[in-house]
């Protein structure tokens, strides 16, 4: 008697349960096919509550949403829930409710951080790993309940546009600048119009030209660098006034792009292509240097130097092979050596040239031969041996006495800026 009150009553509140959820709007539903005999129509999205009836093989249901593992469903007038693995639905449906499977490396991250930086600029057509950044984040969020296929279609755009008026931002409908920045915390690139640092300037005449800055640097040079670089088209990233490897990667591009010497670093010659004028700082003299007065401890250990050329402006970097009389030096790549063969016409020769050595932030007057001799500690320049460099009052190691055709080019050398 009491088993039957008992079930009595769980179908009574089924029914009444089934009176009050009948849906009077429906959003957009699916078509799904029970795959299984005796499958219940829960009421709930557990398996502790009552249910309405069991459905059999092939009963078609209406699929409005999901809950946990429970598809929510509407059947013969009623709102109910079914477990997921009980119904067969379309892969479109699928995707649009976010229960098909994701083969993204992001579709298991929880929080934001876990996806790791921002993902760049996608709008609707996109596809690739920065819209499924996008997508997840969108889920952790709440707004995006497809599946995380990197895909930009209709549901990626609502999920965006619907973050957006969350968070009072213009509703495009694009992960945008402002999305991005919002729902990261940060962005991946900015526009000079976009990148709150370039503070309305769109013209390099409007930055004061900076000192010349190289990797490590920071600061108000750094700043005017990366805004012009942003303003040459060479410098994506946000405007941070840190020379990281992102800026010198920037600076590379440039110097190649106007045929500089590629060295990463913001020199003068760099600073005078990108601004039209010498760097701020830029007080090189050019400096004689005695060699044994002192001049031969400038250079110590395997330092690496550049050399300009007098003639024909060509620099090549070098490094300390050894030296008492004089500097022996070897070029510090293939390239350099490429360089130094170009200046001598393309063969090796011992005449002597005048040149500037640029180290620490000195310029000396200096000659040099260009004839490959005796040994060498770099075994992957394309140079079997050394060069020699000769400064104020050096010596030829042979002879021991002061070479007068290297003082000659010494004495050119002075007459010259870097």
């Amino acid at each position: 008697m009491r088993h039957s009150l008992k079930h009595a009553s769980a179908l009574l509140l089924a029914l009444l349960l089934c009176i009050s959820l009948i849906p009077t709007a429906l959003g957009e539903t699916y078509t799904g096919t029970v795959n299984e005999d005796k499958v219940f129509f829960r009421t709930q999205p557990n398996t502790d509550c009552v249910y309405y009836c069991q459905l059999a093989k092939g009963t078609k249901v209406k699929v409005t949403g999901t809950s946990g593992n429970f598809y929510k469903v509407t059947y013969d007038g009623c709102s109910g829930y079914v477990m997921q693995k009980f119904v067969t639905l379309s892969d479109s449906a699928k995707n649009a409710l976010g229960t098909a499977k994701s083969s993204s490396t992001y579709a298991s991250a929880t929080s934001i951080s876990q996806l790791g930086g921002p993902p760049d600029y996608t709008q609707q057509g996109s596809s690739g790993k920065n819209v499924e950044k996008l997508q997840q984040a969108l889920k952790i969020k709440g707004y995006y309940k497809g599946t995380v296929d990197g895909k930009f279609g209709q549901n990626t755009e609502s999920a965006v546009k619907a973050y957006q008026k969350a968070v009072g931002i213009p509703q495009t409908g694009k992960a945008d600048y402002a999305t991005i920045l919002k729902l990261f915390g940060s962005v991946q690139s900015t526009s000079v119009a976009n990148d709150p640092k370039m503070n309305g300037i769109t013209r390099i005449s409007e930055i004061a030209v900076p000192a010349t800055t190289q990797p490590g640097s920071s600061g108000k040079n750094v700043v005017a660098l990366q805004q012009a670089l942003k303003i040459k088209g060479f410098f994506k990233a946000p405007i941070d006034g840190k020379y990281g490897d992102t800026t010198k990667e920037a600076v590379l591009a440039f110097q190649k792009s106007r045929g500089l010497y590629q060295d990463g670093i913001a020199g003068n010659n760099t600073i005078k292509a990108l601004f039209g004028k010498n760097a701020s700082n830029y007080t090189f003299t050019t400096e004689r240097l005695d060699w044994f007065n002192g001049g031969s401890s400038v250079f110590s250990g395997s330092c690496i130097y550049t050399v300009k050329d007098i003639y024909t402006g060509k620099t090549f970097r070098c490094q300390r092979r050894f030296g008492s009389n004089h500097l022996d030096s070897e070029p510090l790549t293939a390239e350099d050596t490429a360089t130094l063969k170009s200046i001598y016409g393309g063969e090796w020769s011992w005449s002597r040239r005048p040149i500037l050595v640029k180290y620490n932030g000195h310029v000396y007057a200096a000659s040099m031969n260009g004839m490959p001799h005796g040994t060498c500690t770099i075994t992957n320049n394309n140079f079997d041996g050394h060069f020699c460099i000769h400064f104020y009052n050096s010596k030829t190691h042979e002879t021991k006495r002061v070479d007068e055709a290297h003082q000659h080019c010494v004495s050119v050398a002075m007459n010259n800026v870097w």
